[in-house]
């Protein structure tokens, strides 16, 4: 057996005339004529010494040493396509790459600043935001399939394993669009004035929704019997624009859309809420390259103005 004389050619056609046991479909899957896939079969018979078909009135049948060889020949393209596909994933050798879990403080706050600032710095850069609550984000991160997170302090139960360092501080706000009731009336608004409203506050079972029930209670005041729970920073400025809503958000999520005039923020003193943001990552192992760089790159934009 001559092995210098096999191609890959010879193997992706033997896997074919297998699978399909008919030489007209075979040469029509591999887009070759028949006589084609004929001599490739004959030249591949050639190299092992064995006959490989048997030709039959219906189509074709694979020898025993025909079918031996088919079913490696699968295997060996399977396990080449794999090979590929990883290396393809593996990144270049000046190209930047880093997996990032954002909760929406950080989403819509210093890290798009981030982003841009990296990616006006590095010539080759992939970034990857997953979003997500506080525990899936950290489930994440624990299991390798992001380099860091970005948000608030998750609860000690989600923080096996991992380590948090603080970046600056923020509260919680009540936000409205403008034209809200509450913000056109002469006296200020009261906590129970929420009733009649529908109030958007974090999912149950995160920090930020913790801290929300516990000012609501720390106030005698229950939450509104017209409830959204909601994560998604899109979807809560929809129903803003569509109803006369209260999103009781993290600042830093709606930090923009205030800035920008979207939002109001309703006169309640909510400065108990404050909480730390910052940056939980794996205490095993060093974070990479790109997760360090984009740390740099956020902490560049927290000095140069960012919420300190």
């Amino acid at each position: 057996m001559n092995f210098s004389r096999l191609k890959l050619r010879h193997l992706q056609c033997l896997a074919v005339v297998g699978q399909e046991r008919n030489l007209v479909r075979a040469a029509k899957a591999l887009a070759l004529t028949q006589p084609a896939v004929s001599k490739t079969v004959a030249e591949l018979e050639d190299i092992v010494g064995r006959r490989l078909l048997v030709r039959r009135r219906r189509g074709v049948e694979l020898t025993a040493s025909g079918e031996v060889l088919m079913k490696h020949a699968v295997g060996t393209l399977r396990a080449l396509q794999e090979g590929l596909a990883l290396a393809l994933e593996q990144p270049e050798a000046d190209e930047l790459r880093v997996a990032v879990g954002a909760l929406p403080n950080m989403a819509a706050g210093p890290l798009p600043a981030a982003v841009a600032r990296l990616a006006a710095q590095t010539p080759a850069l992939r970034v990857r935001v997953v979003s997500g609550t506080n525990r899936q984000l950290m489930t994440q991160l624990r299991q390798g399939e992001i380099d860091l997170v970005l948000g608030r302090l998750a609860q000690s139960s989600a923080m096996v394993d991992l380590s948090f360092r603080a970046l600056y501080s923020e509260p919680l706000v009540m936000v409205a669009a403008p034209g809200h009731p509450l913000l056109e009336r002469a006296t200020p608004p009261r906590l129970e004035d929420l009733a009649d409203f529908v109030l958007i506050v974090p999912v149950q079972g995160t920090p930020v929704r913790d801290t929300a029930d516990a000012y609501l209670h720390a106030r005698g005041t229950r939450p509104p019997p017209r409830l959204v729970e909601a994560t998604d920073t899109s979807f809560a400025m929809g129903l803003l624009r569509a109803i006369h809503a209260v999103w009781f958000a993290p600042e830093g999520a709606v930090r923009s859309a205030l800035a920008r005039g979207e939002l109001r923020r309703l006169p309640f003193d909510t400065r108990s809420t404050d909480g730390p943001v910052g940056v939980t990552v794996r205490n095993a192992g060093e974070p990479g390259e790109g997760a360090r760089q984009l740390l740099a790159a956020i902490e560049a934009e927290l000095a140069g103005g960012a919420p300190a």
